[in-house]
Parts: structure tokens; C-alpha cells; sequence
């Protein structure tokens, strides 16, 4: 497969509660990795996906609730749980820097490998 991706993404691993307007409902879920385009997620239920996905996710009890749309370029279930690729189309931009934070707070040793490109607020990946 081709790596399309333009930032690297940061392993998370951890459990996430996240809010779906769209079905009115609170589910809990895995967020494997991110960056600020996208992230790998994975559910006990399966999404549509053929249309953009509202959500709002919390990781951990401190951690306000992050809104973001999303396309849902691929799925597929892999030992009982729905995992799939979102693409991030909308995010408020107070949600990214706290997305932001939170990576560089939690993703400390995967995130002092990224080389800052001068000029830039956020960090850039680098060949």
C-alpha cells in the first residue's frame, strides 16, 4: 500500500469516550494514533461509511471534548472491533492546539523525533 499520509501519526493507545450526533449517542472507543490530519480508531460498532462523521472525543477524564468532522476513507474488522481511518475535514481551531498538546504531552518520546520547520507554530515532518 502507498503511503499517502503528509504527517506522521503518533501511537495513542488509549481508551476514548466520544459523542456521535449523528446517532445521539455516547460509545466508547480506541484511538490508536493521530496527528493533526487524521487518526485510526477503532469501535465495537461500525459506521457509515459513505457520508462525513460528526464527533466529539474525550481522551482520559481531564480532557475536554474535541469536535471534529471526519471522512471515513477505510475500514475494516479485525478481531471483533470496527477499525477505521478518519480523515479530519473540520476542527475548531482552539481543538487543534488542544490536540496538539495533548500529543506533545503524552507522544513526548515519539514527538522530540519531529524536526520544526523555522517559522512554523506546529511541527513539520521532514525527510
Amino acid at each position: 500500500m502507498d503511503e499517502r499520509r503528509q504527517l506522521p501519526r503518533w501511537e495513542i493507545k488509549h481508551e476514548a469516550m466520544v459523542w456521535m450526533p449523528q446517532t445521539q449517542d455516547f460509545c466508547h472507543c480506541m484511538i490508536e494514533d493521530m496527528h493533526l490530519q487524521g487518526m485510526r480508531i477503532s469501535f465495537n460498532k461500525q459506521l457509515d461509511q459513505h457520508q462525513a462523521v460528526n464527533m466529539s472525543y474525550a481522551i482520559g477524564e481531564e480532557f475536554n471534548f474535541i469536535n471534529i468532522e471526519a471522512q471515513v476513507p477505510w475500514g475494516v474488522e479485525a478481531h471483533g472491533r470496527h477499525v477505521y481511518g478518519l480523515a479530519i475535514t473540520k476542527i475548531p481551531d482552539d481543538d487543534k492546539k488542544r490536540m496538539y498538546q495533548y500529543i506533545n504531552t503524552n507522544c513526548y518520546e515519539q514527538f522530540r523525533n519531529i524536526r520544526w520547520v523555522q517559522g512554523s507554530e506546529l511541527p513539520l515532518f521532514i525527510n
